[in-house]
């Protein structure tokens, strides 16, 4: 069912705001518990559209799962091999880290291609190499993937041509069912070391070496229950800070550390944010946005992709031109002409660059979400706009980010969701 928020603009964002629990990692979390076979209980858990299609996607497998609160419980003791529907495939991206537990589990495993979001062309080509190398073949159709297991590897060894995020989550869970495998130019994003400690948990051995990661030993069979917390999501974190930042407003972000917020922290410190941190907490505010010349996103610790799209909506309220450039994703600033019809002097110079001049009032309109991150920085557009702003399809931004209309609403955003 399609829904959509509408937002007054002009309020300053003013309070506590307990960041929520990070979707990368609980994705992530979720499929490498099945390797325990026993029952998790995972504490922090957003409550948003891709954990959800997640979920029913484990139902097909008979995997059970029950909420209390914010605490997701995972049994996969009576997992079964079954189909694993294309609908739900299709819908996220994520999905493809199911495919790291089972595999080995079924030894064969066909399903329909993992979707997400329009952002480019993001080639699934890395973690078929994972899956090579650990002795399986895999024979892509026009609309579905086969991996078979075809022979066995003493030590599996993958080199990742791309840092993928995703492909290094799916070599560990893989390695680690296998007992073993090197992981060579991994990814070292935050939620890839958080799921480390857990296979860690879990009982596995794994090596964190600079050029690499090495799982010496597999999971642990045991049959006692797994208590483990979802840190927080340092994309929300950057996302609030820059909704505080263009409303002129001062908000402590609770849940977040310090080596978690420093590569956001410092890119956002460049356009005049300050911040003081006390234990766990952030305090921002701002009083001049200025822009900096350049901002490039890249690999951890570079600045995340995650954030452009907020990044060049708080470049619309600073002083001077601002460069944004995401060699990552040609599909990532196709949203910009959403802005420019709310008053934004963007120039998109190609596929991976704009050039934002400001300050410039934006104006409230009407507006669809493309994607997760697109569709957010548009509600952060109408945050400091004039008038109303009304964005169509909000149920794509809520696959990323929990009861938004909710959390913004407890900071003082005059915001509403719709059906």
């Amino acid at each position: 069912m399609s829904k959509k928020f509408l937002i007054g603009g002009g309020r300053k964002l003013i309070g506590e705001y307990k960041l929520q629990g990070s979707k990368n990692a609980t994705l992530a979390l979720i499929s490498s518990s099945l390797l325990s076979r026993s029952i998790l209980h995972l504490h922090n858990v957003p409550k948003i559209a891709d954990v959800e299609c997640l979920l029913q996607l484990l139902g097909a497998l008979r995997v059970g799962t029950s909420w209390n609160n914010n605490t997701l419980s995972v049994d996969s003791r009576n997992l079964k091999k079954s189909e694993l529907p294309a609908r739900l495939m299709e819908k996220l991206r994520g999905s493809v880290l199911l495919l790291g537990p089972l595999a080995p589990l079924f030894e064969e495993i066909t399903c329909a291609f993992p979707g997400g979001c329009p952002i480019g062309r993001r080639s699934f080509d890395v973690h078929w190499e994972v899956f090579r190398a650990g002795g399986f073949a895999v024979s892509e159709g026009r609309q579905e993937i086969k991996i078979q297991k075809t022979h066995s590897v003493d030590e599996p060894r993958v080199y990742l041509e791309e840092s993928s995020v995703t492909a290094t989550e799916n070599a560990l869970i893989l390695f680690s069912a296998l007992g073993q495998g090197i992981v060579e130019n991994p990814a070292r994003e935050p939620h890839v070391l958080n799921l480390i400690k857990f296979l860690r948990q879990l009982g596995c051995e794994i090596e964190l070496h600079p050029l690499y990661y090495r799982v010496y030993s597999g999971v642990t069979p045991n049959q006692s229950e797994i208590e483990y917390e979802v840190p927080a999501d340092y994309i929300d974190a950057g996302t609030v800070a820059i909704a505080a930042d263009v409303t002129n407003g001062e908000i402590t972000m609770h849940g977040i550390t310090e080596a978690e917020f420093a590569p956001i922290q410092n890119v956002l410190r460049r356009f005049g944010l300050t911040f003081e941190q006390h234990d766990r907490a952030f305090h921002v505010r701002v009083e001049n946005i200025i822009n900096p010349s350049k901002i490039t996103a890249g690999l951890w610790p570079s600045f995340p992709t995650d954030l452009v799209s907020l990044v060049i909506v708080l470049a619309t309220q600073g002083n001077g031109l601002c460069l944004i450039q995401d060699w990552m994703y040609e599909g990532r600033m196709f949203f910009v002409d959403k802005l420019v019809r709310m008053g934004a002097h963007i120039t998109m110079c190609d596929p991976h660059r704009v050039l934002v001049e400001g300050p410039t009032q934006l104006r409230g309109t009407q507006l669809e979400s493309p994607d997760i991150r697109a569709g957010m920085a548009l509600v952060v557009a109408g945050l400091c706009a004039d008038e109303t702003t009304t964005i169509e399809h909000a149920e794509v931004i809520q696959r990323g980010y929990e009861n938004v209309a909710r959390r913004l609403s407890s900071i003082g955003a005059q915001i509403s969701e719709q059906d």
